[in-house]
Parts: C-alpha cells; structure tokens; sequence
C-alpha cells in the first residue's frame, strides 16, 4: 500500500487570502483535494504584506476553516506569491565537460544549470526559481536530456523568477504568526500553468493569463517551456472599482452586480433586467440598466489586455498559435475570453480548467477563486515541479532536485 500525505496550498493573492488542503495518494497518483477557504485581507495590497497582523489573522483564520472542514491538522503550506515585485528572465548557461570521459552525468546537469542561474542581483532580491527550458550539447539544440550523451560542451536555457526578498519576508513572517510553516515558496503562476496549459498548448506558443483583483500575471510558452512571465499592476477589483464609482455605491455591492450582470459585450447583456442599487448613504436607491455597466467595464477590460498586449509584443514570443487561457476570478466576468481574442488578436481563448487525470476535487473548489490554492497542492507532483530548480535560500539543493527529475525521465 502507498502511503497518503496532506498538503496545504496558501496562495496569497492580490487582497484575498485561500487555501486548499489535499491529501497525495502516491499508490494512485492523484491529489484529493479535501477541503478549501478563502477569505479577504485587509493587510494585503497588491499581493504584498501591507500589515502582517491582519494578514497573520487572515491566513490563520481560512486555515482553521479548510482544517475543521478537512478534519486535518496541517502544520505547514506551500505559499503561493505574486504581485509587481515579481521580475522574471531567461539566461543560458554552459559547461565545458574537460574529462577524457565525454559521457555527460547528472553532475554535470547540475553544473550547467548553476552556471546559468549565476546572474548579478541586488542585495534586496533573490531567486525563486530556475527552470530548465532546454538543453544543447555541442551547440545542438533540442536535446532533452543529455545524460548519457557524449559531447564537449553543455548548454542550457533557464526562465530564471526573482522576487523581493524584504516582501517575501514579510509573507513568510505572516505565514509563522499565523501558526505555520513555510515548506517552498512557488510563483502561483508557475503552479497555475501546470495544472491548466496542455503540452501541445505548450509546444505550440500560448499565452497563460491568470487575472487577480489588483494584478494580472501573464507567462508565454513556447517550445514546450515557459519562456516570458510579467506581472501587470491592474486586475479585476479596478473593474469592481469604477463600478462603485460610477453607481455610488459601496464596493461590496459592485462586485455583486459586476458577477451577476457584468459583461464585456453589449450581447452578452440580459437587457430587460433591472438593476437595484443602494447608494452609499445606506438609504437611497437607484435603478440602471446592465447596459450602463459597459461604461465602466468596457474601459478598464480594453486597458487590461492593452497592457496584456504591450508585454506580449515586448517579448521575443508574440506568434502564439495555441491562443490564450484565462483564469483567475476576473476571467469568470462575460465575455474576457472573447475580448481576450479580439483584443490581443488571438485565433483562440479560453477558461482555464484543472487537468481531471490528476485531480479529485469536490466541484466547490474547482472554481477560478480556488484554482490558485488548488494548483500549489499539485505543483510538487508535477514534472515541472523536478526541473524546478531553486536556491539553497528556498526548499533544497539544485543536486538533489536535478535528480529527481532525472529519475522522472524513465
């Protein structure tokens, strides 16, 4: 018999705090997910640590939740972080293989992979991850793994992910106040795309597009491999926001009547309802129309994938044939995959769904305010997890983590 673990994803987004706890059933390889909470955080902006009190009362608060409901006890998360501190590049590296010997070695994977992921930073970032997109050998290109191979030099291409060390801190900080521990800390980007993108969609070119309250992260892959991750400073609640402005009316109340008749699309409005609002005054009521929502919605849609469209032509990736895939509570608004077309000229977009080999999850948590939470529970089980290679400051040796995905390759 296999034995089971329970996991805990915490995914810190944008002002809102979720968690998902999973049991890993390594006999069946599958991840069950038992149970979820989410809640909103008021020491959270941006995805970053505005006040570690609120935000420590908020992580301990969804994870006593989703542990009463799981009927588990979990002592430590893998923490789940995003928002514009977060800079990502690709670098190459290689590795002249000077034995008379010329069989290459995991140790020499490993070598190369170090030598690449040696980049000059500030004092005040640090590397989250390295990613192993590719290798050469010789200066063939498309080896996917060398070992075994005989050559004199080994190269590799990496998608290196930095992030702010002070901020990290900080959600680290809340995380311990908040009764627990720190197991990795995962770019939720990362996680999302492995749980949602398909290979082919990956070989292909695609655009992953993951929209949060104050933030949306976008990764390109390409070949197989992401290539281009960027984090945009505007998301769903700036929509909510000028909603609550427009109407007068408190923001609570525009999320609601933004989820229940919002859209993107004039077609895709239910004209004949009627909308009652109450002003903020608590007393005064309004009636509109959903067709009056477009004045608010359709401006801040069309910013978004402007700037969505401004990083993608600023990278070297902007042919995407595999289209784009959506997720994030603000993808769930009528109409984003279809703007999301017309607007970045796209032959295709969709809603990002988990992949249902691996997964056991009650419907309530395969919805986009949980795929966050859901795909950290499942990202160490994933093979990108294994060519995940971070440093000795976050979860591990690049030796040991090369080799287990190595050992993943037969």
């Amino acid at each position: 018999m296999g034995k089971s673990e329970i996991i805990a994803g915490l995914d810190m987004g944008s002002s809102r705090v979720t968690c998902v706890i999973a049991e890993r059933d390594d006999e069946h390889n599958k991840i069950r997910v038992l149970a979820g909470a989410s809640a909103p955080c008021k020491g959270l902006k941006g995805g970053v640590v505005v006040n570690i009190e609120e935000t420590a009362r908020a992580i301990e608060h969804v994870m006593d939740a989703a542990e009463s409901k799981a009927n588990e006890v979990v002592g430590e998360v893998y923490l789940g972080v995003r928002g514009s501190h977060i800079q990502a590049f690709d670098n190459k590296g290689g590795y002249n293989i000077a034995r008379t010997d010329k069989e290459i070695t995991s140790e020499d994977v490993s070598s190369v992979i170090e030598n690449a992921k040696t980049v000059p930073l500030s004092s005040d970032r640090e590397i989250l991850h390295v990613i192993p997109q590719g290798f050469s050998l010789d200066r063939q290109r498309g080896v996917p793994n060398p070992i075994g191979m005989e050559g004199s030099l080994l190269e590799v291409g990496v998608h290196i992910v930095t992030a702010s060390s002070p901020i990290i801190n900080n959600l680290m900080k809340s995380v311990s106040k908040g009764g627990f521990r720190v197991v990795d800390t995962i770019y939720t980007l990362l996680a999302v795309g492995e749980l949602v993108v398909s290979e082919e969609e990956k070989d292909l070119g695609c655009l992953l597009i993951d929209s949060g309250g104050q933030t949306t992260s976008i990764g390109i892959y390409s070949e197989g491999s992401i290539h281009f991750s960027r984090e945009i400073a505007v998301g769903g609640d700036h929509i909510t926001r000028d909603i609550a402005y427009g109407l007068g009316t408190t923001m609570a109340a525009a999320q609601e009547i933004k989820e229940k008749y919002g859209a993107v699309f004039s077609n895709m409005l239910e004209d004949d309802k009627t909308i009652n609002i109450t002003k903020l005054d608590a007393r005064t009521r309004k009636e509109v129309k959903p067709r009056e929502l477009l004045d608010f919605i359709q401006p801040r849609a069309e910013e978004i994938f402007e700037k969505i469209n401004q990083a993608v032509q600023g990278s070297n990736y902007a042919e995407l044939p595999g289209g784009a895939i959506l997720t994030g509570g603000a993808a769930l608004l009528k109409g984003m995959p279809e703007a999301a077309e017309q607007l970045l000229d796209l032959s295709q977009a969709r809603l990002g769904l988990p992949a249902q080999e691996l997964l056991q999850c009650p419907e309530e948590y395969m919805t986009q305010p949980f795929l966050g939470a859901v795909a950290l529970v499942c990202y160490p089980h994933l093979k990108a997890w294994n060519t995940d290679v971070q440093g000795p400051a976050r979860g591990g040796s690049v030796e040991k983590k090369v080799w287990r995905w190595l050992k993943d390759l037969f």
